[in-house]
């Protein structure tokens, strides 16, 4: 295999890659969404907050928090609220299992 060609196999491996994690780290309009604050700034219960949205789950660390999207709550309210990243129902219900909670009792 000539050089080009492992220099095009490893780009195209790697744009796999990076597509398929920002594919399953984007939330949908609806469901659990983990909130993450940015470092410097406020908790992510405060975002919560301040966007109106109902706080599901919060852990010992102020920098994360699980809430609702839905009609009354949107992605990008909460990027307006102050939200350093907002991550999937996938994401959110991770986070739930490492703390040892189940999101189908929050609800």
């Amino acid at each position: 295999m000539s050089r080009s060609a492992k220099i095009f196999a490893t780009g195209y491996f790697l744009a796999s890659c990076l597509l398929m994690l920002v594919g399953s780290l984007m939330p949908a309009r609806e469901g659990p969404v983990a909130v993450f604050a940015w470092p410097w700034g406020e908790s992510a219960v405060s975002v919560i907050a301040k966007s109106g949205g109902p706080v599901l789950f919060v852990g010992d660390r102020s920098w994360v928090a699980l809430t609702e999207a839905g009609e009354n709550q949107s992605i990008a309210n909460l990027y307006r609220s102050g939200a350093g990243f907002v991550a999937s129902s996938f994401i959110a219900q991770a986070c739930a299992r490492l703390s040892g909670v189940s999101l189908e009792q929050l609800k």
